[in-house]
């Protein structure tokens, strides 16, 4: 679903800590109409951790309102909640030994503040709708957790995930993999805005900035029906940041300047921001420019034509009435510009046709995205509506060997106008969303002196979803959906088709410490564009046959006394998943299976928290294990990988101290393709020190360890043909943020 909607009221001041959420998650608050305020009682299963975390999640369970100034939470630990409890009961366990208090408002929000004083706060809200729960979540990082990891890139913002793997060492060429299953097959959402960006199989699908971010969500596998069409591996959602976001809670104007240096590579990151809220009305404006030099592998080898070359920014403004709801306009640009590889994903290939050793690729992605959503929290009449403009434009540039005095210029263009309309009402039975959406996509291969090649599909469909609570310890999340949709070739040709997807989850709670959880989705997803640069006007679209997946899981999640751990099994399977060749059938077929397992335990404590996870993943095209090449948009080989983090806050000092670990054993699946994908370890290192409140710097050591590597999700390094790209070696940098 659109995760921006129905979250722009939630985390504004104390919702900073969501730890990597993996599981079922909340349902109704509706019965509050009918018991006194207060008293109905939910089930509860929060780990351990920091306070505003608790708080956070305590929020998006229970649905509450809470407010309060940020500073309150500051370094404090709770010890989670665990068991069935009225409103107030829980926050009264959550808050035990902190010195803070919740206090009960008349419109039914909670004010929080220190036990010993009456005043009170400014009304900033933290509040989840709980209709957002109800699926399973591999991973769901909010601001805080983004922020605190400073995440460069979007490898930098998963690299704590041992089942999301991002291949590519640079911005423009990295791809997501989650479970296994590459984003392409995913519904991808930035702020709700659905996102149609298969271009070029060289570069990036989605290029993203992490600094932008509020939120990444991703549900492997089953995706509700309202997380949109098209979900045959689950759904990843973005989100970007919000003014409010930004603000303190006694603040209506604020700024911040970042810069950064790595040495690897002499890289510079420049970054600033400006925003500000007045009588309901909010606006940000936010800019970041990275540049540099090559970057040298572990073998001290200079990795040619990596430089960074990056600019991306975000204009937000927003109005907000209790009454009226929240409208959100957002416009937000991301682009990469330099000289890459001729083949960007790798180095370079020995045979084939010659080429030059590199062209010049300018990518560019825009989302531009209206929001209006009305959330009470209660009644029938909760509306949410999304209109959005995506469009990702690639143009490469090359000098031909053969006429070194000419320029040849390629221009693929994918663009999705969406929008999506919905409503949930929250009865006694079940917390309901049911809305219609649709999307109308194109991709466009331009060349100069030729027509311009172009497919394009139009889709329609009708959602609802059900998220309940049953017997006290059940709860339970089913919906399904209807598609129709047009698909236009090459040739003008027209090829209309429907279905239905269906979906199914549930969490049961054995007890306060233990729930044990499975699900399963059966999607119908159409035709799929293909990707601009293969595109041909002499396809013959006769055959063409709709893509439909199964996805199956199942889990334990275990949590107490700070301690918990887990185990998810997962398979994926897609049939009909349409692979064309410029040369070949356009209607060409494959079916993919996509089987693994992982696992994860850790500890969660007032200082700080360690994780070990591990995830073990094969991958088969039409029976055999998937490559690289093969898998391309769909999956990518790769085997067993672990990750190991820690974080310790020294609360004396402004001081947090902070290490990870990849860990990708040797896996000979591929090797009958000529060559194995080499294991590695790779560590990284940071200090993090605030002298002053509106100061922050950070020291941080990348690949501490120098090892010479290719990520497991990168491409070719299973082909002896191929030069894989190397990921940089060791890079020392320092990271410095003023707040105003």
């Amino acid at each position: 679903m659109s995760h921006s909607a129905p979250t722009r009221r939630r985390l504004r001041a104390l919702a900073l800590g969501v730890a990597l959420g993996l599981g079922g998650v909340p349902f109704t608050g509706a019965t509050a109409q009918t018991t006194p305020p207060g008293s109905e009682q939910q089930q509860y299963d929060i780990p351990p951790g920091p306070l505003n975390t608790v708080l956070t999640r305590f929020a998006e369970r229970s649905g509450t309102f809470i407010a309060g100034d940020l500073r309150l939470t500051a370094d404090k630990h709770s010890d989670g909640l665990r068991g069935r409890f009225s409103r107030e009961e829980a926050l009264d366990r959550i808050l035990a030994g902190s010195g803070l208090m919740a206090e009960r408002q008349d419109d039914g929000s909670y004010t929080l503040k220190a036990a010993s004083t009456s005043t009170r706060l400014a009304p900033v809200t933290v509040t989840a709708p709980t209709h957002q729960g109800g699926r399973p979540r591999t991973l769901d990082y909010d601001r805080a957790t983004i922020e605190a990891q400073r995440p460069q890139d979007i490898k930098d913002l998963f690299k704590k995930e041992a089942s999301v793997a991002v291949g590519g060492p640079i911005a423009m060429n990295q791809k997501v993999y989650v479970r296994g299953v590459e984003e392409t097959a995913m519904v991808v959402t930035v702020d709700g805005a659905r996102q149609n960006n298969k271009v070029f199989h060289h570069n990036a699908t989605n290029l993203i900035d992490p600094s932008l971010l509020k939120a990444a969500r991703a549900s492997a596998g089953v995706a509700a029906a309202d997380a949109g069409p098209g979900a045959l591996g689950g759904s990843l959602a973005y989100e970007t940041v919000d003014a409010a976001d930004l603000l303190a809670p006694d603040d209506n104007a604020g700024a911040f300047l970042d810069g950064r240096y790595a040495s690897n590579g002499d890289t510079r990151s420049v970054a600033g921001a400006a925003f500000g809220r007045a009588g309901g009305f909010e606006g940000l404006g936010y800019i970041k420019h990275t540049d540099g030099n090559d970057y040298e592998d572990g073998n001290g080898d200079t990795a040619r034509f990596t430089a960074p070359g990056l600019i991306s920014g975000l204009l937000k403004v927003a109005y907000e009435d209790a009454g009226a709801g929240r409208f959100e306009l957002s416009h937000e640009v991301v682009n990469d510009d330099a000289a890459r590889p001729y083949r960007a994903n790798f180095a370079g290939l020995d045979g084939g046709r010659p080429v030059p050793d590199s062209r010049v690729y300018d990518l560019t992605r825009r989302n531009t995205v209206f929001n209006y959503q009305r959330d009470t929290g209660q009644g029938y009449w909760n509306p949410a509506a999304t209109l959005a403009h995506n469009e990702t434009e690639l143009d490469t540039r090359e000098v031909p060997l053969s006429a070194p005095d000419t320029q040849v210029v390629y221009t693929g263009i994918t663009e999705s106008v969406s929008a999506t309309l919905k409503n949930v009402a929250h009865t006694r039975f079940a917390n309901i969303t049911f809305g219609l959406d649709h999307y109308d996509d194109s991709a466009i291969f331009r060349e100069a002196g030729s027509a311009d090649l172009e497919e394009a599909a139009r889709n329609t469909g009708v959602f609802v979803q059900f998220r309940q609570d049953l017997w006290e310890r059940l709860e339970l999340s089913y919906g399904a959906r209807y598609d129709d949709q047009t698909f236009t070739g090459t040739d003008d040709s027209h090829h209309d088709d429907k279905g239905v997807s269906s979906n199914v989850f549930g969490e049961f709670h054995v007890n306060d410490h233990l729930s044990l959880n499975a699900g399963y989705t059966d999607v119908w997803a159409g035709t799929a564009l293909a990707e601009n640069y293969i595109l041909n006007g002499a396809w013959d679209y006769a055959n063409l046959e709709p893509v439909r997946a199964h996805n199956r899981t199942a889990g334990l999640h275990l949590h107490r006394g700070g301690f918990f751990a887990e185990a998810n099994r997962f398979r994926t399977a897609i049939a009909n998943a349409r692979v064309p060749s410029y040369g070949g059938d356009p209607a060409a077929v494959a079916d993919f299976d996509i089987d693994g397992y992982d696992l994860a335990v850790g500890y969660m404590g007032r200082l700080g928290e360690v994780s070990v996870k591990y995830a073990n993943i094969d991958s088969e095209k039409d029976g055999d294990p998937a490559t690289s090449y093969d898998g391309n948009y769909f999956t990518a080989p790769l085997g067993e990988l672990i990750t190991v983090s820690g974080v310790f806050a020294v609360p004396r000092w402004p001081l947090e101290l902070g290490a990870s670990a990849e860990i990708a054993l040797d896996n000979d699946d591929v090797e009958s393709n000529g060559a194995k994908q080499e294991g590695y370890t790779v560590v990284d290192i940071y200090a993090e020190y605030r002298p002053v409140p509106p100061l922050t710097l950070r020291l941080s050591v990348d690949n501490l360890n120098d090892e010479d590597y290719v990520d497991r999700a990168s491409y070719g390094q299973e082909f002896p043909d191929v030069s894989p790209l190397l990921e940089p070696g060791r890079s020392i940098a320092l990271q410095a943020r003023y707040d105003f």
